[in-house]
């Protein structure tokens, strides 16, 4: 009984690992697309174009000639650009919800703007261009979060 346990608790470690990992690996990839959108976006287009190219065979094995063959393809895979839009948005999407982590971004921001307002009113000044950098860089903390904030997408309701 007690091997039975240790053979499911081994299991159930294994598979966390391997989730975690397909998650580490899903986040990267993410990343990546969003660094190199247009090498990702060649990737998608080649891999699309393969498939048609596939098709086009099997049209040609089934009979048809060369060309109603292609245009068979074209047809049945519909309209090249949507899809190759919805694939590369699809590889750029992260594999989990990033709601959290924009969250702490804004967090983290207003605390640095706060901080920084803060340390503007009881650091002493000297002179107005010591002012004038420390109220500019509040203003630019602000500014920040007040666009990480629209950039969020509106909840679904």
């Amino acid at each position: 009984m007690g091997k039975a346990r240790g053979r499911d608790h081994e299991g159930a470690a294994r598979e966390l690992r391997v989730k975690t990992m397909s998650r580490i690996r899903a986040t990267i990839n993410s990343i990546r697309a969003r660094l190199h959108h247009d090498e990702i976006a060649r990737e998608v287009e080649t891999e699309l174009r393969f498939h048609i190219e596939m098709r086009t065979r099997a049209n040609i094995e089934a009979g048809m000639t060369s060309d109603e063959a292609q245009r068979a393809a074209l047809q049945s895979f519909g309209d090249f650009r949507q899809f190759k839009t919805e694939c590369c948005k699809i590889s750029r999407s992260l594999p989990f919800d990033s709601t959290p982590l924009r969250m702490g971004l804004h967090i983290t921001i207003a605390a640095l703007a706060g901080a920084a307002a803060l340390w503007t009113v009881n650091t002493p000044h000297h002179s107005l261009p010591s002012l004038l950098s420390q109220l500019g860089f509040v203003a630019v903390l602000t500014c920040l979060f007040v666009v990480a904030r629209r950039k969020q997408k509106p909840h679904r309701q």
